[in-house]
């Protein structure tokens, strides 16, 4: 069985090897070696500190807003998908003040920009990168970084389903996301990309105090266990990505452009926001076509926000060829 999912994903052969190992004493020279590999690799990736902590993408991005917003403030919040709804209720939890800005595409830098002017209140921009439940990807970062800069407003960012096969660039303040995505490796490990330090003022929970792993990162360690099998798979892929350089995000732009073409059915996206990690389309027949893909030996997945019984989505990380997509397209297409 193959699985062509938003996540976990298909791993190539080599990144599963790698795991395959004993895990080392968290307190050891062999661990910081392995932990500086990972944190070099990581660093090389994005212009900001990285972080890694046990966990999944929802905690990475509850430890983003848990660490920079406080109780009482004021947030912008641009939903298009089901994540971005998720990361309201996770700021709401932390007690801010949350202004939603739901769109079937993202909200443009313009737009933003006027809200930010008429109310000089908001603290936090609080945006989905790559929204997994609609396969929308937020594609004008940049300008969108440049108003929150001007306006003083901090950049938060789930990019958990994109980072780093979906661009991102520079100037982004938090960016959350997670190992069993596009950085292929198995779940377990949350990671956090920081360019300012973190700002709370109210408590946060210690295993999500990213205080504490700054400080023990200085000496290449953690405050808790870390997922040492991950770290290790992470080692292993981020060292296969950084080979590929562009190449990485061509390929699975690639990919996808191949499924929008050779699938019959509507997209759910825009074209000019279409994510470069996963695909999306209506259906009629969702649990059919889902049937069938397994039958042929692929596993895909089913609608969520607002599509969930009416949609099918097909994730194109890992270890996945055009052939592969090529029969999806063709097993789609003759059930649906």
């Amino acid at each position: 069985m193959k699985y062509l999912t938003p996540g976990p994903v298909q791993l190539p052969k080599f990144v599963i090897e790698a795991t395959a190992r004993q895990p080392p004493f968290h307190r050891g020279e062999e661990f910081k070696k392995l932990f500086k590999s990972v944190l070099d690799k990581l660093n090389a990736l994005y212009p900001a500190k990285p972080i890694v902590m046990p966990g999944t993408g929802t905690l990475a991005v509850d430890t983003m807003i848990y660490n920079y917003v406080n109780p009482g403030e004021k947030v912008l919040a641009l939903v298009y998908g089901e994540f971005g709804k998720r990361a309201v209720d996770s700021a709401k939890s932390r007690g801010a003040n949350v202004l939603e800005l739901e769109r079937d595409s993202p909200p443009p830098p313009d737009e933003v920009e006027d809200i930010l002017r008429k109310d000089r209140e908001i603290k936090t921009l609080l945006v989905i990168h790559n929204e997994t439940s609609t396969a929308i990807a937020y594609k004008d970062m940049k300008k969108l970084a440049d108003v929150a800069k001007s306006y003083g407003v901090l950049l938060l960012v789930d990019s958990v389903s994109g980072f780093p096969a979906e661009p991102l660039p520079p100037g982004v303040d938090v960016l959350a996301t997670a190992s069993h995505k596009a950085l292929l490796a198995p779940p377990g490990a949350s990671v956090l990309y920081i360019a300012v330090e973190p700002r709370y003022t109210a408590g946060v929970p210690p295993s999500m105090d990213l205080k504490k792993f700054i400080k023990m990162a200085e000496h290449l360690e953690t405050p808790y266990t870390p997922p040492i099998p991950v770290l290790y798979a992470l080692d292993a892929s981020l060292s296969y990505i950084l080979e590929l350089g562009q190449r990485y995000t061509e390929i699975h732009r690639e990919r996808v452009d191949y499924l929008y073409s050779a699938v019959k059915l509507n997209p759910i996206p825009p074209r000019d926001y279409r994510s470069f990690t996963v695909a999306a389309f209506l259906c009629e027949k969702p649990k059919e076509v889902l049937a069938k893909l397994r039958e042929a030996g692929y596993v895909a997945a089913g609608g969520m926000y607002k599509y969930r019984e009416r949609s099918i989505r097909v994730g194109v990380m890992g270890d996945v060829t055009i052939d592969d997509l090529k029969t999806v397209a063709e097993v789609i297409n003759r059930v649906a």
